[in-house]
């Protein structure tokens, strides 16, 4: 056992040397230091930004603003989908998809979703039932909203007066 350690620790001793021989005949001191200028020209010839802390600093809270006002617009568009006209009928924003005409009948379809099954697959069997009218715009919709990855395994049962937030919550839920 005192053999092995012995050994050990000379091979430890022999690389520590190795290191310091390579540290001394390798070592860049005559590397060309770059000033401030020269490093942010060779940044931007590669496709990158190099901003100052105030330029970067109003460019967060910016981008902050626009998250808020984009939060209060899809706060709005929620509260217009609820919003019932003189008639009772609810009001169509840019989401309903309702694939009859006004004098049609509203379709139903239950919907078995299985593992693996992707959203165009899903929206393609919506579209085939008449529950939407075009599947793509439906698939847009999910990924855009980040319900493409909740999608839940099962069976629905959905309608064509369904806006796409209400089908894309009965099948997340």
């Amino acid at each position: 056992m005192k053999q092995l350690v012995r050994y050990f620790s000379i091979g430890l001793f022999t690389a520590g040397i190795l290191m310091l021989i390579g540290i001394f005949l390798f070592d860049n001191k005559g590397a060309k230091e770059l000033s401030t200028n020269e490093m942010i020209s060779l940044i931007e010839k590669e496709g990158y930004h190099v901003l100052s802390n105030s330029e970067y600093i109003s460019l967060s809270v910016n981008s902050d603003e626009t998250k808020e006002k984009t939060k209060d617009k899809d706060t709005q568009d929620k509260t217009s989908q609820k919003k019932t006209s003189k008639k009772g009928e609810t009001t169509e924003d840019k989401n309903k998809n309702s694939s009859s005409d006004e004098g049609d009948e509203k379709s139903t379809y239950t919907i078995n979703i299985k593992s693996g099954m992707p959203t165009s697959e899903i929206s393609s069997l919506l579209e085939k039932n008449k529950i939407i009218k075009n599947a793509s715009d439906f698939t847009d919709y999910l990924e855009e909203h980040d319900y493409s990855l909740k999608v839940q395994l099962g069976e629905f049962k959905v309608s064509s007066d369904m806006s796409f937030y209400e089908l894309a919550e009965t099948l997340t839920n």
